[in-house]
């Protein structure tokens, strides 16, 4: 089978092909498409597998769309009915494109990256010009890459995974071909993709380069450790998930950016080798600004460096209109701040903290919390939080979260965790006017999203979420 990519200065040629082929994935289903497109290439030696695995599309594979289901976004400028895609996510509806010939948000972009990292999984042991070591680092790769895009769909497609329940609940299909022309295999249960994610990262393990630290979007040792904290923090395994994300920031030299020394119009460190990312990532859409609700605005202490660095509060400092006061993903006031839609070192010490707090180890959790909460004041302003209080701590160690990783795609999957919990009250959606057009309630269904209508329509058989 022939495999055709794009140099990979060619960013936005690559990024065409790979929609035509996920394309031809969802509504063709008969035919693949064998083109070798002019000025492309055939993944031929192992140096191609490797320049495959630095393509933008992995590196931007994040779909915006996650920001627009959780609670932190507003939208006073919503219609009633909603109008186009981005209005049917931000009300939760069902399907948020109903055609079958549109496009399959949010599944597309997951799948699109599980299919080119499976070009490395099954295809680089047969490569020229290389190694066995280094095609067994580049499948390593390309196994954790895959398990952490499963991850995401498993918590998106499936229900929130529950010891008792999970060999039932279905989930996505585990897609393990490179021809077009095979059928989709059938919905995995929820325990099934878990198993398939964790078994891959144990796999990849053996084999990953000690560091990434040239290029944070590739995988490494304390990138593998990263994903499994993450994993077992969704499974409910906060002992795990807190053993491995120590593993992770053990693995290599990892800070978190301090935000107390940044001058005026300050460059944050680029995300492909700043040393508070462990295994990075972008959202697809790149400069997207959000608009935070009053209600998370207010929630902030107003002494916190990230309202500066990331809000725009200049029309509205005392957040009492909506709309105003905007986020942007670069950076209030300095570049490449990109905020990473992968793991991170603040993401790692408040697994610790969390895991801790609910365990009822506060000094830990306290501690771990510490640690980040510190370099997002100054000085004169920072007063470590205390408290004796075992379910204070898991709150204000939860609500950290938020401010950490407001619009990076996080927030709806700890909702979803956090709602099974019986934590999450009511989420509701209003118009310009204040009126109530959309409520997602505290053990909606809703936080299970439906299969996208133009999968289904090749896979009838396959039972849909309610």
């Amino acid at each position: 089978m022939k495999i055709a990519i794009f140099n990979t200065n060619k960013g936005k040629g690559l990024r065409l092909l790979v929609s035509l082929f996920l394309t031809a994935t969802l509504i063709s289903c008969n035919k693949y498409l064998d083109v070798q497109p002019k000025g492309s290439r055939l993944l031929k030696t192992v140096n191609d597998y490797n320049l495959w695995l630095n393509n933008y599309a992995l590196e931007a594979e994040m779909p915006r769309e996650l920001n627009l289901l959780s609670d932190l976004v507003d939208n006073v400028t919503i219609p009633s009915p909603p109008v186009d895609a981005i209005d049917r996510v931000y009300s939760w509806q069902d399907q948020f494109d109903q055609k079958v010939t549109g496009t399959a948000y949010i599944w597309y972009n997951y799948y699109q990256s599980i299919y080119l990292f499976n070009a490395v999984i099954y295809n680089i042991d047969g490569a020229e010009n290389g190694t066995a070591q280094q095609k067994n680092a580049l499948k390593a790769e390309a196994l954790l890459g895959r398990a952490l895009d499963y991850l995401s769909l498993v918590n998106l497609y499936g229900k929130q995974y529950n010891a008792a329940t999970a060999d039932k609940d279905l989930a996505v299909p585990f897609v393990t071909t490179l021809d077009i022309s095979d059928k989709l295999p059938n919905r995995s249960t929820v325990k099934e993709i878990y198993g398939h994610i964790i078994a891959d990262i144990n796999e990849a393990l053996t084999n990953l380069p000690a560091d990434n630290k040239s290029n944070r979007y590739r995988g490494s040792v304390a990138a593998a450790y990263s994903v499994l904290a993450r994993t077992y923090l969704y499974m409910g395994d906060y002992q795990k998930a807190a053993d491995n994300a120590g593993k992770a920031l053990s693995s290599g030299q990892f800070t978190i950016t301090d935000y107390s020394t940044l001058a005026p119009y300050a460059q944050l460190p680029a995300m492909i080798r700043s040393t508070s990312e462990i295994y990075a990532r972008q959202s697809s859409t790149y400069y997207l600004q959000e608009i935070p609700t009053l209600d998370f605005l207010k929630s902030f202490d107003k002494n916190d460096l990230r309202l500066k660095l990331w809000y725009d509060q200049s029309s509205d400092p005392n957040f009492t209109q909506r709309g105003k006061t905007v986020y942007y993903p670069y950076g209030n006031l300095v570049g490449n701040g990109y905020p990473d839609w992968g793991t991170s070192a603040a993401e790692m010490y408040l697994i610790i903290a969390e895991a801790a707090a609910r365990a009822n180890n506060l000094p830990l959790a306290l501690d771990q919390l510490d640690i980040v909460r510190k370099k997002r004041f100054l000085p004169a302003n920072y007063v470590k939080y205390q408290s004796t209080n075992q379910d204070d701590v898991l709150k204000r160690v939860l609500a950290e979260r938020t401010f950490e990783f407001p619009y990076n795609g996080l927030r709806w999957f700890d909702m979803k965790r956090l709602a099974a919990e019986n934590r999450m009250p009511e989420v509701d959606r209003y118009d310009a006017s204040g009126q109530k057009i959309a409520s997602l309630p505290p053990n909606s269904t809703k936080y299970t999203l439906q299969i996208p209508a133009q999968v289904m329509y090749f896979n009838a058989n396959w039972q849909q979420n309610p």
